[in-house]
């Protein structure tokens, strides 16, 4: 899309703004951002207009919402690409003459040009641990709040971990807005109940039973016979005494609504046999309304996840329909279970035959990644889960990204940065448990009596753009699929859920709010290591607003509730039927480790300019570019095999309970 003239809006920037402002400025009876004048302004007042910020939880707090619509003016343009401003007090100077400008007392700014600068990141060993009791291992701290040191950088895990409550939140709305119905999504309550009415009266037991078994699970009471009501508790029984299938896990354990979606869903994800198939199908064939509920939640279940992993009863519906019989070769469920690349990648190893001892499958999948044997990349039917792996790929093979023209990996970084794939996958995966599929398988010189003037590359971000770039056009995607199924006038009206209920802002305004925060890391990265940032859809003083948000947020970081939040949590990736247990990816906490930026080849300086701006031979700067010595806030996760599920809570305590790395593990082992 090309960019608007000056002073025009385009209408990706119109949209966003509206979006943005209608909650925002609603809240706090303020403008969002006075980035420019004139219509901009104009739209951000016709926003305003009539909107009500009064529903749902203070998941944003006055003070923080305060600070997102009123950030720094420096957040609000990046300068020149490939040049970065430094204000350093007292600059040491060569051949200082004591009467002129240069060696004065007072600000000086440095234009240096990091077109050309290459950074290296390390992960020294860290000997500050040395308490008997824990054997030397880090502490574990259950959210990002407790575990950060107050320092000027920010983790990538600070952005993922707010993008997982989210994405929790946002997934959870989304379930009980497609249960109820909205707009023009049919709801699924509805429709249960009328693809059971819509049974014919010969032969439809089996079929009966099972809908009125969902049914039950899911709340609901239909009226049905004797006969059928009582299969229908027999195979209620039998799904509950099953754990692997019946037992609520992630975000859907937060109310009542969530548990009966969870498990009334994950019973209808049952593979079914003829005598249950054929008259559902039946049922689907000689109603189109039924036929094409059926297909929305389909679609839905499709994009928001992923691909089915089996049959449906689409095509045998639509062979009815033309009068022929289905032959029912592959046994169909009526909502299938999506699939996954991890749960492809088992089924392709270890499908029908034993899982040997030690295989871990996050370690796999970063070794195919390695090798170019498993990509990663959205495919044309591919669901939110596929673009949100896919924003972890740049975690796993930093090497092949763009950045890496500007940025070395010690290895010490690189294990790091596996670490946080895998960290990530599990949290990514555990969003989508209910629907995923679950198979069972088998130096420069000193001048004397001259202290330099010492510079670092002073990143405010981890530097890792290209994850950056790809969630934020996650966010995109998933804006578009929940349009499509509901409506775009539906999105205003919902609200990310959290365990106390919805949050102050829409769920338009937020997933705006996300992708702004993701495109403006993005942009922020790319400023802070010297790269040019891919060209976009997105006028220039959308660029701006999303830098503004960002640094808004980055600001704002012990205010947001979101990382306050507890993210530890167990997530079941396959049964393994010969050890008779379940391979689970678990987040046991948040930790901290040294992490080092140190220059490979240093910027040059282009310009200095001294106290009242007066200009000083850059050859006569006297620096000396050091290293920036920070922390590395990161998220701790193991691959290990379990007996029984634990939910978030029961994990948790176990957690508190055990407390290390090496204790919780040993106990689950």
């Amino acid at each position: 899309m090309p960019t608007p003239a000056p002073g025009k809006i385009s209408p990706i920037q119109t949209r966003r703004l509206k979006v943005i402002a209608a909650s925002l400025s609603a809240l706090l009876g303020l403008a969002l951002i006075a980035i420019s004048r004139g219509n901009i302004m104009s739209t951000l007042e016709a926003a305003n207009s009539g909107v009500s910020g009064d529903a749902g939880q203070q998941a944003y707090d006055a003070n923080f919402l305060k600070i997102l619509s009123e950030p720094s003016q420096p957040g609000l343009a990046p300068g020149v690409s490939g040049l970065r401003k430094v204000v350093v007090q007292d600059l040491a100077l060569r051949n200082a003459e004591p009467s002129s400008t240069q060696g004065q007392e007072g600000k000086y700014e440095l234009t240096l040009d990091i077109s050309q600068q290459v950074l290296n990141l390390d992960v020294p060993v860290d000997e500050g641990y040395g308490n008997p009791e824990d054997a030397g291992e880090a502490p574990l701290y259950p959210s990002f709040s407790q575990a950060t040191l107050g320092e000027n950088f920010t983790p990538a895990a600070a952005l993922a971990l707010k993008a997982k409550q989210f994405d929790d939140g946002l997934y959870a709305a989304v379930e009980l807005a497609a249960d109820a119905g909205l707009d023009r999504f049919p709801g699924r309550k509805g429709f249960l109940l009328n693809l059971l009415k819509g049974l014919s009266a010969e032969n439809n037991r089996s079929a009966a039973a099972f809908l009125t078994a969902a049914a039950h699970l899911g709340g609901q009471e239909p009226a049905v016979g004797a006969d059928v009501a009582h299969d229908a508790q027999v195979l209620q029984q039998q799904f509950l005494g099953d754990e692997l299938r019946s037992k609520p896990l992630g975000f859907y354990t937060w109310n009542q609504s969530l548990i009966q979606i969870f498990q009334r869903d994950r019973m209808l994800q049952t593979p079914l046999d003829k005598p249950v198939a054929l008259p559902l199908a039946t049922a689907l064939a000689h109603n189109p309304g039924l036929l094409m509920a059926y297909a929305a939640s389909l679609t839905l279940n499709e994009r928001l996840t992923n691909p089915l992993a089996g049959d449906d009863l689409r095509p045998a519906a639509m062979v009815l329909r033309d009068g022929h019989t289905p032959s029912f070769a592959v046994h169909p469920a009526l909502f299938p279970a999506s699939q996954a690349q991890e749960t492809n990648l088992m089924k392709k190893l270890y499908g029908a035959r034993p899982i040997p001892e030690g295989f871990n499958l996050a370690d796999e999948m970063v070794k195919r990644l390695r090798a170019g044997e498993l990509n990663l990349k959205p495919r044309t039917n591919s669901g939110w889960y596929d673009y949100q792996t896919y924003a972890l790929e740049p975690l796993a093979i930093p090497e092949r990204m763009p950045e890496a023209q500007r940025l070395q990996f010690d290895e010490s970084y690189r294990h790091e940065l596996v670490g946080l794939f895998k960290a990530l996958l599990a949290l990514t995966r555990e969003t989508h448990v209910k629907q995923l599929e679950f198979p069972k398988l088998g130096s420069a010189r000193r001048m004397p009596h001259l202290e330099p003037t010492r510079i670092s590359p002073d990143l405010s971000l981890e530097p890792l753009p290209t994850f950056y770039l790809r969630r934020a056009r996650s966010y995109q995607f998933v804006r578009r699929v929940l349009e499509q199924s509901f409506g775009p006038e539906a999105l205003p009206k919902m609200h990310r859920l959290t365990a106390t209920g919805p949050v102050n802002l829409s769920l338009a305004s937020e997933l705006t709010l996300m992708e702004a925060l993701f495109q403006g890391a993005y942009l922020r990265s790319c400023d802070e290591i010297g790269m040019r940032p891919e060209p976009g859809p997105a006028s220039p003083t959308d660029a701006h607003l999303d830098r503004a948000l960002l640094g808004a947020w980055l600001e704002s970081i012990p205010k947001d509730p979101d990382l306050g939040k507890d993210i530890r949590m167990m997530v079941p990736v396959f049964y393994d039927i010969q050890r008779k247990k379940t391979k689970v990816w678990a987040v046991l906490g948040i930790a901290s480790k040294p992490l080092n930026i140190s220059y490979v080849h240093p910027p040059t300086v282009k310009e200095v300019r001294g106290p009242g701006g007066a200009r000083v031979n850059p050859g006569d700067a006297y620096l000396e570019f050091v290293n920036q010595n920070t922390h590395l806030t990161y998220i701790v996760s193991a691959e290990i095999y379990v007996t029984h599920l634990l939910n978030r809570t029961e994990f948790r305590q176990l957690c508190d309970q055990k407390k290390t790395f090496k204790a919780i593990v040993e106990s689950l082992n």
